[in-house]
């Protein structure tokens, strides 16, 4: 029976070596990569392998949340199921993911009395596109739908760009992130800032009004 792989993104490091262990001694799990952070886990030779991520929404507070993450992870493996973990209610993370790139999510609370066999069945079913993600389907507040529209407007890519460069992150440093051309990566904010800055005026500077922008819409979504 081929093992379920697994990468680990945990930035704390007494739960991410206890996990890690536990899931090491599932038989059919083979965990291919442990992380601390974000960033580290953008490691295309190990996400391409993979079959599904275990990720921590909080993760570092300058960095990538786990929703982020797990978008840029299937940036780079369309394929790779996305299991989100937190201590806070996850009710409301699903409206974080692209529709289009929903199936094969899933979202769990946090808790003590969890087995490494309770965590390798979720991961399991996820790597093959059982995510749970329907159970936790928020309903729209009435004034919030048209900022979450606003959200799906841009693409899952325009979104890894944009949350990158909120982090203060170059556009050349984000070309070699993501594996694409620095042109590529120009045009696809341009396009961005078509999308959430429609009104835009000359001399505007496009680049700081859609980093604030983006940050409000996800602020609504949480």
């Amino acid at each position: 029976m081929n093992s379920t792989r697994v990468i680990y993104i945990e930035n704390d490091s007494a739960l991410r070596q206890f996990l890690q262990e536990s899931m090491s001694r599932i038989s059919d799990l083979e965990v291919i990569g442990t992380y601390a952070d974000g960033i580290s886990a953008l490691n295309r030779a190990v996400v391409k392998k993979a079959d599904v991520a275990l990720i921590d929404f909080g993760l570092d507070t300058d960095g990538l949340n786990g929703i982020e993450l797990g978008i840029a992870l299937r940036e780079i493996n369309e394929y790779i199921g996305i299991v989100i973990y937190s201590q806070f209610n996850v009710r409301k993370m699903v409206n974080r993911v692209p529709p289009a790139m929903r199936n094969g999510w899933s979202f769990f609370e946090k808790s003590g009395e969890m087995s490494g066999n309770d965590y390798a069945k979720i991961l399991k079913e996820t790597a093959v596109g059982k995510g749970n993600w329907e159970e936790f389907f928020p309903v729209v507040s009435e004034g919030g739908e048209g900022e979450i529209n606003l959200y799906y407007a841009l693409s899952s890519r325009q979104r890894s760009i944009i949350s990158l460069l909120a982090q203060g992150i170059s556009v050349q440093e984000i070309s070699v992130r993501l594996d694409l051309t620095y042109s590529y990566v120009r045009k696809e904010l341009s396009r961005a800032y078509d999308t959430l800055l429609p009104d835009a005026k000359e001399g505007d500077d496009l680049k700081t009004l859609a980093i604030l922008k983006y940050l409000q819409l996800m602020k609504t979504l949480s």
